[in-house]
């Protein structure tokens, strides 16, 4: 009796073995956590000392927030000036998939850095770098930049307008080269005068001078002053404070809540969206390196109209504008990209 128990108590083990080993495996396999993918590193390189100043590093800033909070990709950031250029791309690099930088001057150091990190990933902003691992894009500013022109043309009292760059290189002569086509669509007649803050990029950071020139442009009878000089505009805005009837364009970021009735509009360029769009398809697996062109057509330029500005803007004068658009969309308007 005593061996025909163990004899069962053998026989019900091995049928609980069996059904452990045949029905419990997948249970097994479920409480085993699932590999976890890695995080992305992304890191943004600005081009200068920058953040703050309601310009494009802004507004890049801006776009890696919304992927940070989005997507959850890791994301350094850091500012530059033209000694550390190639070394903070090297140090981002290191440390990273995917590098995001922008501007005209980071063109050089990118050329220089991305063939020695052949497998990250490098993408520049108003720049073109013809490398197979690098996205390049650029912005059709000068459709956006007309719109101005016409805003400016249509909007002065005085028959004179002014442009003030802060670099006196092609990438910002395009910007001006919009704006000065768009004021002669409109108004012929009207005298535009121009001036630049520096021969480089440091006149992006010289709002002293900028409010200078800006004073000088006043000063002559201009009444709207479109200032593509990042810090350096606002010292035009300080000038345009000190006279009645006078205003300023601004780009990037709309700060006419910052400086109500003085700004009259700005240049919306979507940078912001076209980083979160890269860093999501970078984190799919689809992001294609090459050249990417973008304007009114893809929605990424145009003219800021908010709370801020929309008393200084008349019914009429949008509807004008936006015939231009339209006309530029269409193909039936070139706008040149020299001045």
């Amino acid at each position: 009796m005593k061996y025909l128990n163990m004899s069962k108590n053998a026989i019900f083990l091995g049928i609980a073995i069996f059904l452990i080993s045949t029905c419990g495996c997948e249970k097994i396999q479920d409480m085993t956590p699932p590999d976890q993918p890695e995080t992305i590193r992304v890191s943004v390189v600005y081009p200068g000392d920058c953040l703050g100043d309601s310009s494009y590093c802004d507004v890049l800033y801006n776009g890696a927030q919304k992927a940070k909070m989005g997507l959850g990709v890791d994301i350094t950031e850091m500012e530059s000036n033209a000694e550390t250029w190639d070394m903070r791309l090297q140090e981002a690099a290191q440390t990273s998939d995917l590098v995001i930088t922008s501007g005209f001057q980071m063109a050089d150091p990118v050329s220089r850095v991305a063939p020695e990190f052949p497998d990250v990933i490098f993408v520049i902003f108003d720049a073109t770098v013809d490398l197979p691992n690098v996205v390049s894009f650029t912005h059709r500013v000068n459709e956006g930049t007309f719109l101005l022109g016409a805003i400016a043309g249509l909007k002065t009292e005085t028959g004179k307008v002014g442009y003030l760059g802060g670099a006196d290189v092609p990438l910002i002569h395009e910007f001006e080269a919009g704006y000065v086509a768009g004021v002669k669509a409109v108004n012929p007649d009207a005298e535009i005068i121009r001036g630049y803050v520096a021969e480089n990029e440091q006149g992006f950071y010289q709002p002293e001078v900028g409010g200078t020139i800006a004073l000088t442009q006043y000063g002559l009878g201009v009444d709207v002053i479109y200032t593509m000089a990042d810090q350096s505009g606002f010292g035009a805005i300080e000038a345009a404070k000190l006279a009645e009837g006078r205003y300023v364009i601004w780009n990037y970021i709309d700060i006419t809540d910052v400086a109500h009735g003085v700004v009259l509009t700005g240049l919306r360029v979507g940078i912001d969206d076209s980083v979160y769009n890269v860093i999501q398809e970078f984190a799919a697996g689809d992001l294609m390196t090459g050249v990417r062109s973008l304007g009114l057509a893809e929605d990424n330029v145009g003219y800021i109209l908010s709370e801020g500005n929309m008393d200084l803007l008349s019914e009429e004068l949008l509807e004008k504008v936006e015939a231009l658009k339209a006309g530029i969309i269409a193909g039936e308007i070139t706008v040149p990209v020299v001045p």
